[in-house]
């Protein structure tokens, strides 16, 4: 599977003023376009409703704030913080998300194409009813966290963490498990019809299940 990358302008205007630039565009009802944001911090703040195109995140903190309905096209993040914000029924496609924290990570209802997840701590995210398409998420730790009820299409998992993970009614027909860990993930069975995995989690997962492996 090869995603398509972010289509990012080389020419990028620098941001002073974020608020003021999420103001505007509300108010306007115009993107957010080309645009670097960068070494900014941000604690409990709303941005919802705002459509980012061509933007850079870089080195940027947001904690505990609201992204609800807010559409990222083109876009990078790179060396933030979002644990514990919301990007609740969001839009994502042709986006990175690179050496990034996330814990606690909101996604409910949200849909991912063209994406990738590189590097980052996502213990205990929540991607409740995504819908996830050509998704990569590569050397990442996604522990303890919630993929229930996804849809998901050419998904792609490599050295990722997915200790104790729910997997409920997200049906992994087709994924490949082989290269991440998936010591106690949460599935009721019926999930897992399907799915790649090696001979050594084939036996851990029979237990997860209730069968006796001799």
């Amino acid at each position: 599977m090869k995603n398509v990358k972010p289509t990012i302008s080389n020419e990028l205007d620098t941001v002073d003023d974020l608020l003021l630039m999420i103001n505007i565009s509300k108010e306007e009802e115009r993107d957010i376009v080309k645009k670097c944001i960068k070494d900014m911090s941000f604690v409990d703040i709303d941005i919802s409703a705002v459509c980012f195109n061509e933007v850079i995140f870089e080195n940027c903190k947001f904690n505990n704030c609201i992204f609800r309905r807010t559409d990222f096209i083109d876009v990078i993040f790179k060396f933030c913080d979002l644990s514990n914000s919301s990007f609740n029924d969001g839009y994502f496609n042709r986006c990175e998300i690179t050496s990034c924290k996330g814990v606690g990570i909101n996604l409910l209802n949200s849909n991912l194409q063209h994406v990738s997840l590189i590097n980052n701590n996502f213990k205990y995210a929540n991607f409740f009813a995504d819908k996830l398409k050509n998704v990569s998420i590569l050397e990442s730790d996604l522990s303890n966290g919630n993929i229930t009820e996804c849809k998901l299409t050419n998904l792609e998992l490599e050295d990722v963490k997915l200790i104790g993970t729910s997997f409920f009614k997200t049906p992994l027909e087709g994924i490949d498990l082989t290269r991440s860990q998936v010591d106690g993930i949460i599935v009721s069975g019926e999930e897992l019809k399907g799915a790649i995995v090696s001979t050594s989690q084939a036996a851990d997962l029979a237990k997860l299940l209730g069968l006796i492996v001799k």
